[in-house]
């Protein structure tokens, strides 16, 4: 990686820390180059404005959702194991403590600037669209009976996030370990087999 680039990740996650620990409005510029171990110059020259350094952790955490790759629908194998791949990538996704920090720094100024995340918020809501892609596929060729594959993909990712997401986010659990995380993985799995097989 090239060293403006290596500057601009450790901008990047000074930025991160420092929001979340005081808040947008209270950081300062010159923190966050103390935090990072730059000059405030530099950090002005990869981030013109604290409003632009933000938009880029929106875009980072938008690239870290865009890196989750879905398995593609495939009839040859039993839906339980695809739905399993999905729920591990997923998994894989929530447990990152970045991504877990950088998802509180953005909900703590969502309560104050409601717009500055619109668009994360929308780029989330369209990478459910590969589930409900794989979905209408598992219906279409009869081995599920999902009506609303908006709705059910949902659903799915609420059973997950309900243990390995939201108690870290909010209440600073820790993540559940292998064996709790398998748990979690089984029953969504069983549970939405249960709601939707034909």
């Amino acid at each position: 990686m090239a060293r403006s680039a290596v500057k601009q990740q450790a901008i990047l996650a000074a930025a991160i820390t420092e929001f979340k620990s005081n808040g947008f409005e209270n950081t300062s510029m010159d923190q966050i180059a103390l935090a990072a171990s730059v000059s405030k110059r530099t950090v002005y020259n990869h981030f013109p404005s604290k409003e632009l350094l933000f938009d880029a952790m929106l875009e980072k955490m938008i690239s870290l959702f865009n890196s989750a790759v879905f398995v593609e629908y495939q009839d040859d194998k039993p839906i339980s194991d695809q739905l399993t791949d999905i729920a591990r990538q997923e998994i894989a996704l929530l447990s990152d403590n970045a991504f877990i920090d950088l998802v509180r720094v953005l909900i703590a100024e969502s309560i104050h600037s409601p717009e500055r995340i619109n668009k994360a918020l929308a780029e989330v809501q369209n990478r459910d669209g590969d589930l409900v892609s794989w979905l209408n596929k598992a219906n279409a060729a009869g081995k599920l009976a999902v009506d609303n594959a908006a709705f059910a993909s949902a659903q799915f990712f609420a059973l997950i996030k309900a243990f390995c997401f939201w108690p870290q986010v909010v209440q600073g659990q820790p993540f559940p370990d292998p064996i709790e995380r398998r748990k979690i993985i089984d029953s969504a799995v069983s549970m939405f087999i249960n709601q939707y097989s034909r």
